[in-house]
């Protein structure tokens, strides 16, 4: 298509939590960080039992000396872990932002499902803002972690209003 400056300017509803990334490291683009957040994210999604159009994604970055993707694996294999997730695995995948990229899946009911995505900011993406170090980053929908805790068959279970259920469920 062509671009058009009034289409540009219009609101649109943020399918990643990246941009709050991004803000955070243009303000500080040479101190060491670890940054974790949990918003709200809208998706084209078909309504079925592992997707919604609207779900909370959790976010994370590490930027330091000697970042790398060992680093990043490691540490979602213990954030899971932490979680009573002991089987998760990664394969790579595309994702415009990160080179390397990962996807993170974890065994669910015999079978893996994927959780989320997960790379190293490409130079494109740090070097205007001018981080020092490499940024490792990652995004996960926490319904999903949710219904993987708290054992459903599906992720539409969490937004019911059966009082007798809700009160029987955990406090994570």
């Amino acid at each position: 298509g062509t671009f058009d400056e009034n289409v540009s300017k219009k609101g649109l509803l943020r399918t990643h939590t990246t941009v709050n990334t991004i803000q955070y490291l243009h303000q500080k683009p040479t101190e060491p960080c670890r940054v974790f957040a949990v918003d709200r994210v809208f998706r084209k999604e078909s309504i079925d039992r592992t997707h919604l159009p609207e779900f909370h994604q959790i976010e994370g970055i590490i930027m330091e000396e000697g970042a790398n993707l060992p680093m990043l694996v490691n540490t979602l294999k213990t954030f899971y872990a932490k979680m009573g997730i002991d089987e998760v695995r990664v394969r790579p995948a595309y994702f415009p932002y990160t080179e390397p990229s990962l996807e993170i899946e974890v065994k669910w009911k015999g079978k893996w499902l994927e959780l989320g995505g997960a790379g190293i900011f490409r130079p494109e993406v740090t070097e205007p803002l001018g981080c020092k170090w490499p940024v490792c980053a990652w995004g996960m929908g926490l319904e999903r972690l949710a219904m993987l805790v708290l054992g459903l068959d599906d992720i539409r279970q969490l937004y019911i209003s059966d009082l007798a259920w809700l009160s029987e469920q955990p406090v994570l």
